[in-house]
């Protein structure tokens, strides 16, 4: 009997915190981006004009500096890999939201001249979320250095045993690999 009374409690608290407002929340582009817009204009306050661009244009751009980094922020947060999709998305579900939206040509060409500054507020937030800590987030991708037929007569980094490569199972690859692993941590 407690079975079935904890079955229900945990269908209410489902159906409270799973209510589709919460999760449109979470996963609104046009939400997320202005929360992006935001942090980035407070961030570079003193670097940017009054159209909150970075240098001057001649011409006033459709979309400013801040809001491509934000634009580009944004997709990253909610794992929008592919440009196609986004701009796919911005168009059809957002286009009241965007409606100065620029052709993606110019979203690149803009992306990448302003790469400095969204490297530089990548690695501002990166200082203010990892302020006081001292565990850090260690990721690692296998090297091979030969095919796997060939691990048992390769001669390649024998000369010391702890320095020496091994056979080892890439879980992305889903394949064994005769190398190294490389272990990057993120500070």
């Amino acid at each position: 009997m407690d079975k079935k009374v904890m079955h229900n409690t945990e269908n209410q608290y489902l159906k409270e915190e799973l209510q589709p407002s919460k999760l449109l929340f979470m996963h609104n582009l046009s939400t997320n981006f202005n929360q992006f817009l935001e942090i980035t204009k407070s961030v570079f306050k003193s670097s940017i004009n009054q159209d909150n661009n970075f240098r001057f244009y001649p011409r006033k751009p459709k979309l400013s500096d801040c809001e491509i980094i934000a634009l580009v922020l944004t997709a990253e947060a909610l794992g929008i890999d592919s440009e196609n999709y986004l701009f796919g998305k911005l168009k059809h579900d957002y286009s009241a939201e965007f409606p100065r939206l620029i052709h993606r040509c110019n979203f690149n060409r803009r992306r990448k001249v302003i790469f400095p500054w969204l490297q530089q507020l990548n690695e501002h937030l990166a200082r203010q979320m990892n302020e006081g800590e001292n565990v850090f987030i260690v990721d690692s991708i296998p090297i091979p250095i030969c095919k796997i037929v060939r691990e048992k007569s390769s001669k390649i980094c024998r000369e010391n045993f702890d320095t020496a490569p091994d056979k080892g199972y890439s879980a992305v690859n889903k394949a064994w690999y005769f190398g190294y692993k490389l272990h990057l941590v993120n500070l």
